[in-house]
């Protein structure tokens, strides 16, 4: 639908009501409307009706080049908002964190881009507080994090996900189908650092009792490989260690504790389209 303001400017350029409203798609009665409507908000006639056609009043004559600067910077408009739709050359801002990086984030950018190829994707690797931070910040469109450290921010869950246990193939602890928190806090522990706040200390703080941390490991794949060596016993949750390569073991928790993987953004209202779209779409293809 046009504006008053592409109305006025396309009467003075047919020179006429009615050759404005045939070139425009619109009765003579809607184009006179418009221009009666646009003449009260400016409070002055701009335009002059008479037997020869239409021409521009004295006042008319000074606002038309403001109009027609109106009308194109409106045509710019629409067609950025045409091309943010399209998704071309947008940045989609990510904070993320070692598990939905190496779990998640590949097939679906791959398939995502695929559909929409123009799409750029910047990913930055924090943990759950600093990406929660991030998203505060502005540094970044939305962010991965943990149920729990969204304070302030809008939020929708990802997936949900539970620690399981790892152990060396030959450990003891392996005849066990299933092993109990006690069972790994008598073991040389190797941690999982998640940040500021740790899930799995907070498990075992939850049960009355504290592992024999031997080390601390941000990835998780050197935490697997440690566990490989024989170094000592680990939790890690189960899509991390789904379809894994290393010799280990996995054994399921008696009252495993578990996690909401979330993605959180300051405004949904205000997010780049690019954006909603994408969690959008990851949200509808990521199995739980």
């Amino acid at each position: 639908m046009a504006s008053r303001y592409q109305i006025v400017c396309m009467v003075v350029d047919c020179g006429s009501l009615k050759g404005a409203a045939d070139e425009l798609g619109y009765t003579q009665s809607a184009v006179s409307q418009a221009v009666k409507a646009l003449e009260r908000e400016l409070g002055t006639t701009i335009i002059e009706r008479g037997k020869q056609g239409v021409s521009l009043t004295r006042d008319g004559k000074q606002y038309l080049p403001y109009l027609r600067q109106i009308v194109t910077a409106e045509a710019e408009l629409e067609g950025k908002r045409q091309e943010l739709l399209g998704l071309s050359s947008t940045d989609i801002r990510i904070a993320t964190f070692t598990n939905v990086s190496r779990t998640v984030l590949p097939r679906v950018i791959r398939d995502f881009g695929a559909l929409h190829p123009g799409v750029h994707f910047t990913l930055k690797q924090g943990d759950y507080t600093r990406n929660a931070q991030w998203v505060h910040d502005g540094v970044v469109d939305f962010c991965f994090t943990a149920r729990g450290f969204t304070a302030g921010l809008e939020k929708r869950v990802v997936y949900h996900d539970e620690l399981v246990a790892l152990l060396p193939a030959a450990h003891p602890l392996t005849a066990k189908e299933k092993v109990t928190l006690a069972d790994l806090a008598s073991e040389p522990f190797v941690l999982l650092d998640e940040g500021e706040q740790s899930l799995v200390l907070d498990a075992f703080a939850a049960h009355g009792l504290s592992p024999h941390v031997m080390s601390e490991v941000t990835d998780d794949y050197t935490i697997m490989a440690m566990v490989e060596e024989g170094l000592g016993v680990s939790m890690l949750y189960r899509r991390t260690v789904e379809g894994m390569q290393a010799d280990i073991r996995v054994r399921p928790i008696v009252h495993a504790s578990s996690r909401d993987v979330v993605a959180a953004w300051r405004s949904w209202d205000t997010m780049p389209i690019a954006t909603r779209r994408f969690i959008d779409y990851m949200s509808s293809h990521i199995v739980n």
